[in-house]
């Protein structure tokens, strides 16, 4: 009786570890080249692991509070794409804030070798960042074979370290999006009324936030300042 029970714990846990090895056979996970920087614009890279030939990936990035997803930015990179084959990438920004990026080969062809880097995305890294590591993910990662099979994992996790950009202020960027526009000018105004803003709302440095820095926005915007 005990050696069964034996047997059966053991097989219970053979085939636990052989399912967890399937997952992580198949997976779209996160790696950076270099570290993240503040009030700007860094990189991601996407890469994809598999066991037999994948054709298409669907996941969805999840970002820190302060990193933004920049639109349109999913470019291939790396090795994996065989000659004259020409990726479809997608992207859908969620409600709850969370993009959806897929991507989709010719039919009749697979990405080569089975892990390496696939794609390079952007994140936007707002000024009020602290300087830290932080948690950046994917989750509801599936991978597709050219025959339809669907390979899912829950989820990957990436620590991205994070340091002040050198450029930690740009004179008028008010609301911290690096570009000077009306945006900033209605951050003034709404600094004004009380709110928080990302950047430095005093933007003439007078040591008051009031309708003269309105329009120094304006004037920056016209090349004035």
């Amino acid at each position: 009786m005990k050696k069964r029970i034996l047997l059966s714990l053991v097989s219970f846990f053979m085939m636990t570890a052989m399912w967890a090895s399937l997952i992580d056979a198949y997976q779209v996970y996160l790696t950076a080249g270099a570290n993240g920087k503040t009030n700007g614009t860094s990189e991601l890279t996407l890469n994809l692991k598999n066991k037999n030939a994948i054709n298409s990936w669907v996941c969805t990035l999840v970002l820190p509070e302060g990193f933004t997803y920049v639109a349109e930015s999913m470019t291939a990179t790396g090795g994996r794409y065989a000659e004259g084959v020409a990726p479809v990438f997608a992207e859908t920004v969620n409600a709850d804030g969370t993009v959806t990026l897929s991507c989709e080969l010719p039919e009749g062809t697979t990405y080569t070798g089975t892990d390496g880097a696939i794609a390079t995305i952007q994140v936007q890294i707002a000024a009020t960042v602290e300087p830290a590591d932080y948690t950046v993910g994917l989750k509801n990662i599936k991978t597709i074979e050219a025959d339809g099979t669907i390979h899912s994992k829950d989820a990957n996790e990436y620590v991205w370290t994070v340091e002040k950009g050198e450029d930690a202020s740009i004179k008028g960027d008010v609301n911290g999006d690096t570009t000077v526009d009306i945006a900033d000018g209605v951050s003034v105004l709404n600094a004004m009324a009380g709110a928080e803003a990302t950047g430095n709302p005093d933007v003439n440095g007078d040591g008051v936030v009031d309708i003269a820095d309105f329009v120094s926005v304006l004037n920056i915007m016209a090349g004035a300042e």
